[in-house]
């Protein structure tokens, strides 16, 4: 850290004095702590460099006339909000370069006024909880800018009704087609209403929502981004990832309810769930759309008051995140439970399974007797669900000792059918096969080196697959040595698909704690892949045009054709053993050619171009396509 005499100025003196009035010693020490240990450096470097609008685009953008020009009504409910962080953001929305706005304020502050304020210091220090004085003149600003600009409109509260209350008085106020919604000491990116109106001319998309990062306080560094996928209902129902910016039609907000304060905390999430919740809906009419725009159009300010800097400062919106997550799922008509995690703001979505099912499970057979009972016995052991029959498939076997085996285990398990077929030369050709002798409306394909870890793995995946929008779950599989293997794919990464958080501890933390929660994806493996029967049968199988596991990609991009989601589910866990027993079949599928692999990787290009083209939308097009997943592009 460099000083010098040639620093201390009057100039300097006076900023550092305003700073200490609009943000206290505890913002100054919060300060210092962000240049210390200097968060988000490579990506500050990459936003500046490669993703903020520089002046001649914003020139460019602000020339941009649009056959669709929607007004935009900006929300942002106002309280005790410094004059640093109010100036900023009304001077955000300001700069907006699509100009067609309304920003509509609600003070719950009571305008001027100065106010003793009591705010606890950072943890983990020496210091007192201590006094800090806010010189809040916050209607003499707002009217500042209302003299220089007519579509800013504001509204002084007799008292404060809190934050939904709040909201919604500017909801009120609102006249513009669509709602934004923007925190006091949040800032917009000068383009941000600009790409909101370029998506909005595809599709009047219901609502709209993007990438965001944060800001440190100052408003000079950008850190810890949150690139996120398309929608994603499965990743939503785990937590808010959506949050900022988010965009709605102002008739959907007022038709859904507005804001509702017995979810202060969460209003945010249970607005959201809200307006996103018909998206998969069976009657066309109350279906909504829902764009994502992979950009980031939202800073988010790290200061010592907000949930950015400390998230247990509120911990009461767990309360409220769980109860509005709760009460989306009644409304689905979802047999559901919601729980806390060990992660603050993220929830475990426990869905039951009505009636109990038959699971049909299919397994290829192997040459090994000690290697299948690992595979088997634990679902018998282990699996709390037990309405479950299994089918083993037998290619050719060179173990003589292995005919007698299995029809002792058909002996001793009534549920489990051995099926035999010398011609089979590829995992498709056994998974088809043994589907077609499946008695269950599920069907669950298991690799015989796979082996349950939690008892309640099955049922956790048959929950979530008997849901009506969803066609398939995948298990997360991890090492002997608890590290993850799979858990879904990123297609078009590195080729045809990468498997995600690879490597990462069962209870690490991979990019935005995602590895941990459900989650939809484009493709997963099928190892350990659970499947609507129908569905199955719909698609036609595995193709047998793919001779490796590119098959699983291509079934799985079949399956999205008709409009099902694929979910990774977090919380069903089973080890990939290393070793793999060896049949005939496995030794044909692992000794593929390097000519074999080219033909399936050129066929894929061939019928998945337009997909590929077009990108994974569950992977964010700011991430690599060559590399280690989730690298910036």
């Amino acid at each position: 850290m460099k000083f010098s005499l040639s620093s201390i100025n009057s100039q300097n003196i006076k900023k550092g004095l305003n700073y200490i009035r609009y943000n206290g010693l505890g913002g100054v020490w919060s300060r210092v702590k962000y240049k210390m240990s200097g968060p988000g450096l490579a990506y500050n470097s990459w936003y500046k460099e490669k993703h903020e609008a520089d002046p001649e685009e914003l020139d460019r953008q602000r020339q941009v006339k649009f056959n669709y020009e929607p007004t935009f009504s900006i929300l942002v409910p106002v309280y005790m909000t410094p004059e640093f962080f109010l100036r900023a953001m009304i001077e955000s929305v300001c700069n907006q370069t699509y100009g067609k706005w309304q920003l509509c304020i609600v003070d719950g502050s009571q305008g001027n006024k100065t106010e003793d304020v009591y705010i606890e210091d950072e943890p983990n220090t020496d210091s007192e909880t201590y006094k800090k004085i806010y010189r809040l003149e916050t209607e003499k600003i707002v009217h500042e800018y209302m003299d220089k600009d007519s579509r800013i409109d504001y509204v002084i509260l007799e008292e404060n009704l809190g934050i939904s209350e709040n909201t919604n008085r500017a909801l009120e106020m609102a006249c513009g087609d669509y709602i934004v919604l923007l925190d006091h000491d949040d800032v917009l990116t000068d383009d941000a209403l600009f790409h909101v109106a370029s998506a909005l001319q595809e599709e009047r998309y219901d609502a709209l929502y993007s990438d965001e990062d944060k800001m440190s306080e100052d408003g000079i560094k950008y850190s810890d981004p949150a690139l996120k996928p398309d929608f994603s209902l499965d990743l939503l129902r785990a937590h808010n990832y959506i949050t900022h910016l988010f965009v709605a039609k102002r008739e959907l907000a007022i038709k859904v309810g507005g804001f509702r304060k017995e979810y202060d905390g969460a209003q945010d999430y249970d607005f959201i769930l809200r307006c996103c919740e018909n998206i998969y809906s069976e009657d066309v009419d109350k279906r909504v759309s829902v764009k994502h725009i992979p950009r980031v159009l939202y800073h988010w300010r790290i200061n010592n008051r907000s949930v950015a800097a400390n998230p247990h400062k509120k911990e009461y919106a767990k309360e409220a995140g769980k109860k509005a997550l709760a009460d989306h799922l009644k409304r689905m008509k979802e047999y559901a439970t919601v729980s806390h995690t060990d992660m603050w703001g993220i929830y475990k979505v426990n869905y039951d399974t009505p009636g109990n099912p038959l699971v049909s499970i299919v397994i290829p057979g192997g040459d090994d007797p000690v290697f299948m009972k690992k595979c088997i016995n634990p679902l018998y052991d282990k699996a709390r669900y037990s309405n479950f029959e299994i089918i083993i498939v037998c290619g050719e076997l060179s173990n003589s000792a292995m005919p007698k085996f299995y029809s002792d285990l058909e002996h001793q398990r009534k549920n489990i059918r051995v099926v035999n077929d010398v011609s089979l030369s590829t995992m498709s050709a056994v998974r088809n096969y043994g589907a077609a002798q499946a008695k269950g409306d599920y069907i669950l394909f298991l690799d015989n080196n796979t082996e349950i870890i939690d008892y309640t793995s099955l049922g956790e995946m048959l929950g979530i697959c008997m849901r009506q929008e969803v066609g398939a779950v995948s298990g997360t599989l991890y090492t002997d040595t608890g590290n993850t293997y799979h858990k879904g794919m990123a297609v078009g990464l590195n080729g045809i698909a990468e498997y995600l958080y690879q490597g990462i501890k069962k209870d690490g933390f991979g990019y935005l704690m995602h590895n941990r929660v459900n989650e939809n994806f484009s493709a997963v493996s099928a190892s350990c892949l659970l499947v609507k029967r129908d569905l199955f049968e719909k698609i036609g199988g595995f193709s047998d045009k793919f001779k490796t596991d590119i098959a699983d990609v291509d079934f799985c991009l079949r399956v999205r054709q008709y409009n099902k989601l694929i979910v990774g589910a977090a919380d069903a866990g089973w080890y990939y053993h290393n070793t793999q027993s060896s049949t005939k079949i496995d030794t044909i599928t692992k000794e593929s050619t390097e000519r074999i692999i080219r033909q399936d990787e050129n066929l894929f290009k061939v019928l998945w171009k337009q997909f590929l083209d077009q990108g994974d939308p569950y992977y964010n097009p700011n991430f690599t396509k060559e590399g280690n997943p989730f690298a910036l592009s």
